[in-house]
């Protein structure tokens, strides 16, 4: 394996794991925290924990950074498995990070309501604000298709390479075809919302599973490989 391919290997599997945390913080603990089923409530939990909702858009702005970085380097690590596959799922990548950065949008057109004194008592403040949510969580469920595609092809790059274990390609093919599979029953409205959450929420664990494998793969490989090159003293 070349340095820079090491090097964009070592890049992607850091930037994963830093996405992987902040998802956890911004969709895991902070958006779940205050976004509940009743409007008002949530309007009225955004204006009262103002900072964590602040801190839950920075932390998908640095995602969508961060989700930019793993795409142009992940193109630089599999190009010579097969430089056409390796640019076709690095754009796919690349155009479900706009569609997040859509939704992420939504949240900052939330931020002037809550400089309103009167939002948690004013009806079209709490309409805006619920529309706002609803709009983030669909745009980013239509982004999680084209992820899903993502990983598909990053499946395919991880079988087809010689640094890459076949398992996690295998694994990545699993939570590709999840990812899309689930989110376009889910805006086809194919089944019940409740059987769907449960669905997601038994194949959470490998979906998530299958990039943080990698991550961890890549950054295991990159560092174990300059280590021997160094004991070797070459």
């Amino acid at each position: 394996m070349k340095n820079n391919e090491k090097r964009q290997g070592v890049i992607s599997g850091v930037s994963l794991i830093v996405m992987a945390i902040l998802a956890g913080f911004s969709f895991g603990y902070a958006h779940s925290s205050l976004v509940v089923e009743s409007p008002e409530l949530t309007l009225k939990n955004l204006f009262e924990n103002k900072p964590l909702f602040l801190a839950e858009i920075s932390g998908w702005s640095l995602i969508f950074v961060a989700d930019l970085v793993v795409a142009i380097s992940l193109y630089f690590f599999f190009r010579n498995t097969s430089k056409q596959v390796s640019l076709i799922t690095a754009l796919i990548r690349i155009a479900y990070t706009l569609l997040l950065g859509v939704a992420i949008v939504q949240l900052f057109k939330i931020i002037p309501v809550l400089n309103s004194e009167n939002a948690v008592s004013d009806a079209l403040m709490i309409a805006k604000t619920s529309e706002h949510l609803q709009l983030f969580e669909k745009i980013w469920s239509v982004g999680l298709i084209v992820f899903g595609l993502h990983l598909i092809g990053l499946g395919y790059l991880s079988v087809k390479s010689a640094s890459v274990h076949a398992f996690i390609g295998y694994l990545l093919y699993f939570g590709g075809f999840s990812y899309t599979l689930l989110h376009s029953a889910r805006q086809l409205n194919l089944s019940d919302a409740g059987v769907l959450n449960s669905v997601e929420g038994v194949l959470a664990l490998p979906m998530a599973l299958a990039e943080m494998l990698l991550a961890i793969w890549l950054i295991y490989n990159g560092v174990r490989k300059s280590s021997l090159k160094n004991k070797s003293g070459v």
